[in-house]
Order: structure tokens, then sequence, then C-alpha cells
């Protein structure tokens, strides 16, 4: 790809005239190579270290000029941060190509989910070339599961990370770590957490204690890259999705959450194909758009089968950084918990 190589001297008394020479020159030198780039590269690249922010927080951006900018310096960023659509800081930055721009902000903490954006200007002194817009989710911090009631359910977390049994101490869940069932007994529980990424042989484990207790609780698998080979459950890895996510919202299970957080959520997972079976009551809540009568292709499905019930969330949810999570993970309980409490009461 051709490159301009510019050197010019002006001895000038006028910065006005300096500026505004400058424009001239880059906006003849953008037009001469609009045509052979087509347009295809942006002339920066801006980054938010994180989207959804528990408060009080602290929002991190990071910008930096691309190498199709024909100047090497004299730029500027202009930063502006929007919450519910007012907006609440403003501030310009000088930059440079090669020399990565920081920006942070000091956000106090808000009672309910708030929702913003944060907008970024390159100018070459005070004359606009290109924005870019990312949004911003900000959270109250962790609230206890429930405040004013007692969860009436016995809670088995089979975790071997650790990050689960953190999460669920932050929201004042009492549970117990199922980790250590070979050594001690702890009763009949009423729901189980298979942890993420749990290994097969494990899954044996607390299946053959499961049945040994003579119990049917409500089992939720998190994010799992194998299953038994009895679950008769692929997990599909694949590099090419379809890029279209059909959502139905048959229950609970997305309370709080709108398009854009399952998207982003949906990002990095990977889905499980589940064959159809009328002898059981299966409803996905979060479908990759696959045609295929036989199979549910899904990355949060619930399955009944007589008073049995079994979750599989193939989201993440055991980032306590990500308020997203967070949500999800309270939904999943909170459903589990109605389930099992409908199925007593019968």
């Amino acid at each position: 790809m051709p490159q301009a190589n510019l050197y010019l001297t002006f001895k000038m008394g006028n910065s006005t005239m300096k500026t505004n020479m400058t424009i001239l020159i880059f906006m003849i030198v953008s037009l001469f190579f609009l045509p052979l780039q087509l347009c295809k590269a942006s002339y920066f690249t801006m980054n938010l270290k994180q989207d959804s922010i528990y408060t009080p927080g602290q929002i991190s951006l990071a910008m930096n000029i691309n190498d199709e900018t024909p100047f090497d310096s004299g730029y500027k960023f202009k930063i502006s941060i929007f919450l519910t659509g007012t907006l609440i800081r403003e501030q310009t930055i000088n930059a440079d190509r090669g020399k990565p721009v920081d920006f942070e902000l000091s956000v106090p903490e808000v009672f309910e989910r708030t929702e913003g954006r944060c907008r970024c200007e390159l100018l070459i002194g005070d004359n606009f070339i290109e924005a870019q817009e990312l949004p911003l989710l900000l959270w109250p911090e962790i609230a206890p599961y429930k405040k004013d009631t007692q969860l009436n359910a016995e809670i088995w977390v089979y975790d071997t990370s650790g990050k689960l049994l953190n999460l669920f101490k932050k929201m004042e869940i009492k549970v117990i770590d199922a980790t250590f069932k070979t050594a001690r007994d702890f009763g009949k529980p009423d729901i189980v957490f298979v942890g993420e990424n749990t290994d097969p042989n494990n899954m044996r484990i607390l299946d053959n204690s499961l049945i040994a207790a003579n119990t049917e609780p409500a089992v939720i698998y998190l994010k799992q890259k194998q299953f038994l080979k009895e679950n008769k459950i692929d997990v599909v890895i694949e590099n090419k999705k379809s890029q279209t996510i059909i959502i139905t919202r048959t229950n609970m299970l997305l309370t709080g959450l709108n398009y854009h957080d399952i998207l982003t959520l949906a990002n990095n997972a990977n889905y499980i194909k589940i064959k159809q079976n009328s002898d059981m009551i299966i409803h996905s809540e979060i479908n990759e758009s696959i045609k295929n009568a036989d199979n549910i292709y899904s990355y949060l499905l619930t399955q009944q089968e007589n008073n049995q019930v079994r979750i599989y969330c193939q989201l993440p949810v055991t980032s306590i950084d990500d308020p997203r999570c967070v949500v999800l993970l309270k939904n999943i309980l909170q459903y589990a918990e109605s389930t099992i409490n409908e199925i007593k009461a019968k």
C-alpha cells in the first residue's frame, strides 16, 4: 500500500494558520488514502477494560491511534461519559501515534442497574475526524440473595475451583461444600450445583453420592467441557457460530438481563446439543439458530423428568467482577428453589 511522507517547514507567527494548514493537509491525505483502503480501518482503537461494573467503581478506557493516520502527532481525544442519556464527564487529552492514551473515572454507588455509554472523538486541532462509542453498565454492590426471608433449601456445591463458594459467601447463602462428600455425610440436598469444567469422573462420584442418599434434588450443571456419556449431551465447540441467538423467556432465568447482556455472556460460550425427548419437559431459554428437528442446541436449558430437575447453563456465572454473571446465578438459584418447592407441595 502506498505510503506518504510529507516534509513541510513553515515560518509562520500565527498558530491558527499552522493548525488550519495541518488540517487541510490531513484532509487531502485522507482523501488520497480513503479509496486505497476502501474505508476498511478506523483511525484509532478504543477499549473499555470492563463494560459491566459494580459501584462504587472505576471506568477505564484505553485509546490508541493506528498506523493508518498520516501524521505522527497533533491529535486529540475528546472523551465523553453519559449515564441515562446525561453527560456526566467530558475531557480532552492530547494524543500521538504509537502512544496509548488511558482515561479513568471513579463513579459513585448506584442503587439500580444504570445504562450508559462512553464516546471518544478523534480530533486534529479542534476539527472532528472520527468517533466511536461503547455501551456501559453500572450496578449496585452484590446484595444478599434473600434479605428478608430464609432460604428454605439445603444446597450442595461441588466446585473444585472454589469460585462458586466465594460467590455464595458474598451473596450470604449458606451452602455445603460437596467436594468433601466422600469424607462426611451431608444428608439429602434439595439443590446441587456442579461447578464449571468439572471432571466427568467427579461427576460420577457425585451422582453415586446422590443415588446412595436416595434423593432427587435439582441439579445445576454450570459451563462444562464434557458430560458423562450416559447423559447423552454433547458440548459443541464451534469456531463459526450462526451469529444468531434465539431467546425465549419462558421462566425467571433471564430476569434483569437484556439482549445485549445475553449476547455478551454467550460470546465465548459453547452450547450443548441434546436430543428431543417426549418423556421429558425441556425448555431452552437461549438457542443457537440451527434448524434440526431431532436436537436442541442450547446455552441455557431446563429439563424435568418426573421429579428430577436439571438445569444446564453454558454461560459464565462465576465471574465475581461481572454483575451480569451474578444476576444469572441468582436467577438460576431462584428458579431451582421455586421448582423444588412446587414438587414438594404436590
